[in-house]
């Protein structure tokens, strides 16, 4: 019985992995260092976070996990409640809608997938935001912040494979 419970625990902490660790890397993402730039640039981690594991683990991350984690990501940004987590989702449909062309691929074929599905959503984002505001937020610093995200994703990518290789099984 008591065997049963832990093994019940271990697969449900298990499918909780990739949630947990992109909540994880999100709030890491907003610490602040001392660094040239300006601190409104950062890495749109969620978005990398969602594309990884809605490419290597639909199973165990699904359309709950990427409402937690837009809803983490906008309580931590200034940007108007709701716009992270209508980011994600788009990125969300997108994905799955592409799935099939990116699912199994190289490294390479998945970035340049990820650089396309995170612009279209990045884009939506920085434009609900500027309608939000009535006025149209600087493009460059849209733009620098797309660039970032693209150069991190390998990092991010690094630690998710971490994350699904030794901390997850095949069962959960």
């Amino acid at each position: 019985m008591n065997d049963d419970w832990s093994e019940t625990l271990k697969a449900y902490l298990q499918s909780l992995m990739p949630l947990l660790s992109s909540i994880l890397l999100v709030i890491f993402s907003f610490v602040p260092f001392n660094v040239v730039w300006d601190s409104n640039i950062h890495a749109a981690v969620a978005c990398a976070c969602v594309y990884y594991w809605l490419l290597h683990r639909p199973d165990v991350f699904n359309l709950f996990s990427v409402f937690i984690l837009g809803l983490v990501e906008d309580a931590l940004t200034s940007a108007p409640l709701g716009a992270s987590i209508l980011q994600l989702l788009i990125l969300y449909v997108v994905v799955n809608n592409l799935l099939k062309y990116f699912n199994g691929k190289s490294f390479e074929v998945m970035w340049v997938g990820f650089v396309l599905c995170s612009f279209v959503a990045m884009f939506a984002h920085w434009f609900i935001v500027s309608v939000y505001y009535a006025a149209f937020l600087p493009f460059g610093l849209f733009f620098f912040t797309f660039l970032v995200t693209v150069c991190a994703y390998p990092l991010i990518t690094l630690f998710n494979v971490f994350v699904q290789n030794k901390l997850m099984t095949d069962e959960a």
